[in-house]
This record gives structure tokens, sequence and C-alpha cells, in this order.
């Protein structure tokens, strides 16, 4: 037992030696553990490392060089045009800032001045290199911790960069890539230098940039003028210009006293913080401060406004030359080179404008002086478009006119009115609803040259079917006119013509020849009937862009992408931006001139025949939106055109009597037309054929179709070759009508007063009785009475009564109609009249092939040459625009 009770006290030694290994075994694992989670730890820290020097060198890098002399406004840069009678190039503009800035060197800046800055907004600005780390820790901590609402650790260097570059988005990347920017600068540049940089890039409130237009703006004097207090007063405004200005209308109210501050009081307040720190950080002494702390600040009154100081020494600087603002077409110009120059540099927008203000390029421009004078001296007479909206609001209008054998936009103006700031809103680029003037490109020109339709093709005006239990598409004005010629739809912009095209020719190919042949900004959303029918479009199209795709019809069917710059070379001469043209046949030859045809009847006959200009040839298309919100006329001559837009700033129906925008097209146009040869569009040397067709049908005429009731309906129309008709018109048979009765003849009638006349031989859908086609008066039907029991009936005679009974069919007299062939028809008729010139075809020289199409039954066959495109429909059935969109002019 007390060798049981030994071993139970005191364990084996193996148990012990266990026991121990076991402790160290523990001691192993937890070392291991360490050792794993401190090389995850390199391991990962190496990686971050890795991947933060990866970002550096590939995102950052190219993005850090900042070169001071893009900004220094040492080279101005110079637009130039080219002389339509020499070729040489003259200077047109000498360009400047759009900041309102007089720029100042840094030996005409008082001490006071930068030292006032130092003080209060960097410190420690000559201890380091671009960067106050310890202000960077802090605003990284507080950024956390939220211990103060107006930390910031940007350096004097930091805020420059933000100030030249525009980048100042509140990311965590733009920050890191400021940082880098400024150790980057500080390599390159003084503080002597950085100082200069920043003093004529800070904002300083009322429009005002650089503090030599701040001293001019609020003392009326050069900033060398300038006293301690003066200059601690204008830094004082930095920090917030709305707070701080002292012309600014804010009143702040002590929280704690409920008392109002002025801005000029809280000027004055931070004017005494910053006179402290520059006491004490030892830049004046005693009594200078105390000098300026006494120093009563005298404003001016503010009437002469920054913009005005800034245009009065661009025009000292440049002799005169300079007025501060520049015309639509310069704006333009600058926008549009300043974005191509930021896609090849890589950097902002902004960034790319201010080298492109500074940095000595030469741009070549496509303005014509001339046609910018004469547009702009229309747009600026206010009484060219003395319009005002019930609210008050004043019509607007853009226009842009376009070269079309070169795409050159010769000139560009953006509003009504007297110009009275640089890069405004610009109506002539900005995306509006253009209606019905959609048509010729996203219909007509495409369905042309497919072969879908020809010039001989024709439609039946009617409604196409019911939309909400509606029928739809309406016409504006209200009404359908029945079976009409392609030539007459245009003319008139019957949108039920339109939309019978489009879903022939299939809503997708519309929308591919739209963006790929003529390059119109559409989107998904547009692909349907009545965005690309009718024109309702979800963001609308510019003033710019129309203009070049109408100019494809007096080109011979090619297409010039628009431009306003031809090559822009730096202060070297060596060409940074090489701004050629994208050309391309967009329609066939024929189809142009087709086209030329069908829009010269829209000046000649239809909407826009008020608008035709004297002595020139003249063609286009008017555009309405729904409500009148949006007017539009793109309109052209063989030499150029020009694509006009009216509105209003906020949506509001427009009264006006007739297309506002085609009479601005007119005013500009005509004043240019005066001074150029009157000619007419060209017309192809081959390629096309004639032929005589029915006006209702399009098919080939017949004898019924020139016995017409109306009067012969039997026209000749070009068409090109290999798309004639081949077939003979299946809408009009030949009846027996009494001239005296006006009626189909009866048993009754003397022979002596009946004639063979020529009927529609169809029958429309019933809508109700507020549906009617105009032609339903010519239809067979119309003449024929329905009993209950389906049996057709002859009214009687109103002059022969003497009976009123169906006699026999007697080969094409009044009983049923007789087929082509029958009864008296012998084929096409030969020796026809002379077609005439306003037919509805817009005039001589047209064309056509059958095509066609409405109604339900009795449907005319459509020619198997050419074929017709097998992509389906878009009926656009249940969607909203449809109603929506549905005016036609």
């Amino acid at each position: 037992m007390e060798q049981h009770g030994r071993h139970e006290q005191n364990p084996q030694p193996h148990e012990h030696r266990r026991r121990q290994s076991t402790r160290t075994h523990t001691a192993s694992t937890i070392w291991f553990a360490v050792r794993t989670l401190l090389l995850i730890g390199v391991l990962s820290g190496a990686m971050i490392a890795g991947i933060f020097m990866y970002f550096v060198k590939t995102t950052l890098t190219p993005t850090l060089n900042v070169n001071a002399d893009d900004y220094t406004m040492n080279l101005s840069s110079v637009i130039m045009y080219q002389d339509k009678s020499t070729g040489a190039w003259n200077n047109l503009q000498t360009i400047y800032g759009d900041e309102n800035r007089i720029w100042v060197d840094y030996d005409q800046i008082p001490d006071a001045m930068w030292q006032a800055a130092v003080s209060i907004e960097d410190e420690r600005f000559f201890k380091h290199h671009g960067v106050d780390w310890k202000r960077t820790a802090g605003a990284a901590a507080n950024l956390f911790l939220h211990t103060s609402s107006t930390y910031g650790g940007s350096t004097i260097t930091q805020q420059l960069l933000k100030n030249m570059t525009g980048d100042n988005d509140g990311t965590v990347n733009r920050k890191v890539r400021e940082i880098f920017r400024a150790l980057e600068f500080e390599k390159k540049y003084s503080k002597q230098e950085i100082l200069e940089l920043y003093l004529n890039t800070i904002y300083l409130g009322q429009t005002c940039y650089g503090v030599e237009t701040a001293a001019q703006y609020y003392f009326g004097k050069d900033v060398s003028e300038l006293s301690v207090a003066e200059c601690a007063s204008i830094i004082a405004i930095t920090n917030n210009p709305s707070l701080y200005g002292p012309m600014s209308t804010v009143t702040l109210k002590d929280s704690d006293t409920g008392a109002k501050k002025t801005a000029r009081e809280m000027n004055k307040t931070r004017q005494k913080n910053i006179l402290d720190k520059m006491l004490e950080q030892g830049y004046i002494d005693q009594d200078t401060y105390q000098k300026a702390i006494d120093e009563e600040l005298k404003f001016t009154d503010g009437s002469v406004s920054a913009q005005e100081l800034v245009a009065a020494d661009n025009a000292d600087k440049s002799n005169g030359a300079a007025t501060g603002i520049n015309s639509y077409f310069v704006d333009q110009v600058i926008l549009d080179v300043s974005n191509d120059l930021a896609k090849q540099l890589g950097i902002s927008a902004k960034e790319a404008r201010i080298k492109l203000y500074n940095g000595g390029y030469t741009i070549y421009s496509t303005e014509d002086p001339h046609i910018q004078e004469i547009a702009e001296s229309i747009y600026e007479d206010r009484s060219n478009l003395n319009v005002t909206s019930s609210s008050g609001q004043q019509l607007q209008s853009g226009i842009t006119i376009v070269d079309p054998s070169t795409g050159n936009v010769v000139a560009m103006v953006g509003k009504v009115g007297v110009k009275d700031r640089n890069l405004g809103w610009n109506y002539a680029t900005g995306s509006r609803q253009c209606g019905s003037a959609i048509k010729p490109i996203t219909v007509y020109s495409p369905a042309l040259d497919a072969g879908v339709i020809t010039m001989a093709s024709t439609f039946d005006d009617y409604p196409v079917r019911l939309l909400n239990d509606r029928p739809w598409p309406k016409n504006s004005p209200q009404g359908y006119k029945g079976w009409t010629t392609l030539a007459s739809g245009v003319a008139n912009s019957v949108n039920t013509v339109a939309v019978q095209v489009i879903e022939k020719l299939g809503i997708s190919n519309s929308f591919t020849f739209a963006t790929e042949k003529m390059n119109l900004d559409l989107v998904a959303d547009d692909i349907n009937t009545a965005s690309l029918g009718l024109g309702g479009l979800t963001n609308g199209v510019s003033t710019e862009e129309m203009a070049a795709a109408f100019a494809t019809f007096p080109n011979g069917g090619v297409y010039n992408s628009p431009r306003l710059y031809s090559k822009v070379e730096d202060a070297d001469g060596n060409t940074v931006l090489d701004n050629q043209t994208d050309t391309h046949v967009a329609v066939k030859e024929t189809t142009a001139y087709f086209m030329n045809q069908l829009l010269q009847g829209v000046t000649s006959s239809g909407t826009a025949s008020r608008y035709k200009l004297s002595g020139m040839a003249s063609a286009g298309k008017t555009g309405t939106t729904s409500e009148n919100y949006d007017r539009y006329f793109v309109g052209y001559t063989p030499y150029y055109c020009a694509a006009v837009w009216c509105g209003y700033d906020n949506n509001e129906r427009i009264s006006y009597s007739g297309n506002p925008a085609a009479a601005m097209w007119n005013k500009v146009m005509q004043k240019i037309a005066k001074e150029q040869e009157n000619k007419s569009f060209s017309k192809p040397t081959s390629g096309l054929v004639s032929v005589q067709v029915c006006a209702d049908s399009g098919l080939l005429a017949t004898d019924a179709c020139a016995a017409d009731l109306r009067g012969s309906r039997v026209r000749t129309v070009e068409v090109a070759v290999g798309t004639a008709p081949t077939e003979s018109c299946n809408l009009h048979k030949l009846f027996d009508y009494c001239t005296e009765g006006k009626c189909l003849a009866t048993e009754f009638c003397p022979a002596s007063t009946v004639k063979k006349v020529g009927l529609l031989d169809y029958t429309r859908t019933d809508y109700g009785p507020n549906i009617v086609a105009d032609d339903n008066a010519y239809l067979v039907k119309s003449f024929r009475t329905v009993l209950a029991d389906g049996t057709i009936q002859l009214p009687p005679c109103s002059v022969h009564k003497d009976g009123s009974a169906l006699p026999p069919d007697t080969g094409g007299g009044e009983g049923e109609p007789v087929t082509p062939g029958e009864g008296g028809e012998t084929g096409p008729t030969p020796n026809q009249p002379p077609t005439d010139p306003n037919d509805g075809y817009g005039g001589s020289g047209n064309s056509g092939n059958s095509g066609n199409s409405g109604g339900d039954t009795t449907t005319p066959t459509t020619p198997t040459t050419p074929t017709e495109p097998t992509t389906p429909s878009d009926n656009g059935t249940g969607n909203w625009w449809n109603t929506v969109w549905d005016t036609g002019t």
C-alpha cells in the first residue's frame, strides 16, 4: 500500500517527460504560428507595397508631370481661318482663358501678399518639399476621428496643383495622386515660382481669379499698390469666398448672441487672424501689425465686373482687338480641341483647356468669318425672333451651317441675343428634339437606298392600326387624304406614310443606317417606330449632327463628319492634333438625287413653302414635337446646309404663325444666297429611267387610271434603273357613270349621258364615322348600297328615276368591276399628258416604283423586285411614345 501511495505521489520519469514534451510542443506550435503570421504579414505587406508601386507606375506616373509653363500665360494660342479667295491662313482670334484672370509676375506682388498666404495656409511652406507630412497625418486622423470640420492637410503646392489641373474630386486616389504630384513638382520649381503660380490661380470671389484681378475689383488698384491690410483682406477671401468676400451678400447669425454679421465684417475678422499669424511668424513687426489693424479698408462699389476688367486688359495687350467675349464658334473650337487634347494626353478636359489657353498653340479652324458674321447679325437682333411665352420666357434658337463638300462647319450661333459670357449654353450643340425633321434620315433615304420604296411608291394616308383603342398614327393637321404619293407624303410630313415606310424598311435597319451611315448619336431606346419614324427621340440631336447628315444629299450621297478645326500645332510648329474628316458613301448618287427632289417639294409646295429662298435652289424638312415644345428646320442649297432649332429654356408651347426655325433659317440663308450664283442640285448622268405610273397605286398606268373621275391619274416619274414597276394598276376599275345624275349609271340612264370612268376598287378598315379619308368619295363602295342581306344595290339616279334595280353584268358596266384588260381596259396607256410640275411629286424629274400599302383588304400586289428586307417590323404596340409623338410637321 505504501508503495502504491508513493507511486501516486511520485509520478514515473516517463510521465514527467511526457508533460514536459507537451509543454515544449505547445510553445513550438505557438512560435510556429507567430512566425507564420509574421511571414504572412511581411508577404502581405510586400504584396500590398508591390501593388501600390505598380499602381504608382501604371496609373499615377503618367499623370504626375505637371508643366507650369502651360499655366503661366506666357504663350497665347491663336485660332486661324483660311481666306477663300487666296487660300492664305489669317489670324482669326487670340484666345484667353475662360476664368477672369489678369496675370501678374512675382516681382509685382507685394511681399505682404505671399506672407499672408503662407502664414494662414501653409506655415511650414519653406520647410517641406511639397507635402507637409504632419498636416497630412493629422488630416488622415481627422478623417476617422472627426475632431475638426475644417481641418485640411493640403499645402500651398498641393492647392496650386488642384487649381491648375482641375483635379479636385474627393477620392483617395486623387489625394494620393496629388501627394506624388506635389513631390515631383517641387523637384522642378522653386518656392518663388510656386508662390507666383499660386497667387495667380486662387479663386477670390465675384468671378475673380488671381490677386491682380481681385486687387482691381475690390480696391480699384494694381496689386503692387496694395497695403499690408489690403493684402491680408484679399487672402482672407480664399478660404470661403461666399463667407469672406467683401462683396458677398451672405450674412451669418451668431448662435450665442443672435447677432448677424455681414460678409464684410467676417472678412475683417479673418483679416485680423491672418495679421496675427504674420506677426507670430515674424513676417511683420508690431508697428506694422497695428497700422494694418487700424487701417480702414475702402472697397470699390463693384460696378465694374471682373469680366470687364479682364476684357479691358486683354484689349490693351492686343491693341484693342480683344473684346473678352468669344463667338459661339470660337467657344466650340476651344471645347472640341480641349476634349481631343485631353484624350490624347490622358488628362482632364479642364487641364487640357488651361494648356490650350497658355501653350502657344495654333488652331486651324473651319470658320468662314463672313458667314459667321451674317449668322450673328441675325441672331443678335432679338426682333428677328421676338416671341415670348405665357410665362415670360423669350424664344431661343441655335444654328449650325456646314459646307456639304467638306463637312466643315463654317458658322455657328448658339443663342438669340447679344452673347455676354464665354462657354455658356450653346443650343447649336446641345441635344434637342427635332420631330419630323428626322424622317429623311431615318425613314426615306434608307428606304430609297435599299429599294424598299421608289419615287413611284404610294401609300394609303389612313390610320395604320389601333393603338390603345385609338386609330394611329395621327397627322398634323388632323385628317387623312387616302392614297398619297411618296412626294406628297414627304412634302406635307404625313405621319401615316412615314410609319408605313419605316415598317417596310425595318426598325433595326433604320437605326443602323442613322447611326452608322449618318453618325447620329442615338441610343438603344430609340429603336422603335415612334422614335425613328416620328422623331420622339430619347435624348434628341444637335443641329451640328443634323446639318452634317442632311449635307449628304447635296453632296451626291457622300457623308462628311462635321468639324470646326482641321489641325492644331504646338508652339514649335509640330502637329499635335490632326482632325481628319470621316468621309464615306452613305447613299447612292441616285438616292441623293431623289432626296433632293423630295425635299425641294417641302420648300416649294409643302410645310416650308413660305420659307423658300429667292434666286437659289433650296430644299429641307420641318419638324415639330408634341405640345409644340420644339420647332426644327434643316435646309440646304447647293452651297451650304444649315440646321436650326427653336424652343424655350424650359419647355413651353410655342405660339408662332408658321415655323420659327424655318423663318430664322430663311433670314440667314437668304443673305448668304444673295452673294452666290444661282444653281440647281446636280443630277446623275446615268442610272435613271422614266416611267408612267398611277398616282394612286404607284403601278403602271392603265386606261382606268387615265379615266379617273377626278381627272387623269397618270404621272411620269423617274426611278433608278431596274426598279420600275412591272405590274399594272390594281386599284382603278372602269365603270359606267351618268354625267347628269353624277352616279353609277342605271338601266334608265340614256347612253348619251353615260361614260366610262375609273374608280378605286378598294376597301378600308372602318374606324368609325370620324375617321374618313378624303378620297373615299372616289371609292366604288361610295356609289353603291349594301343591303342587310349583303346584296349590292345601285341607288337610283337622281335625274333618271324610272327604276333602280341592279342591271346584269355587261362586262364593265355598272355591275361588278371589270378586271384589268377587260371591259375596255387595254393596259398601259401610251402618250399620256405631260407631267404637271405641281402634281405632288415635288416638281419635274421625279421617279418611282410601286410601294403601295395600307388597308386590310384588296391590298395591291407588292412588286417582286427589288425584294424587301426580311427584318420584322417593330409595331411598337403599347408604348407610350406612340401616342405622344404624333405631330407631323
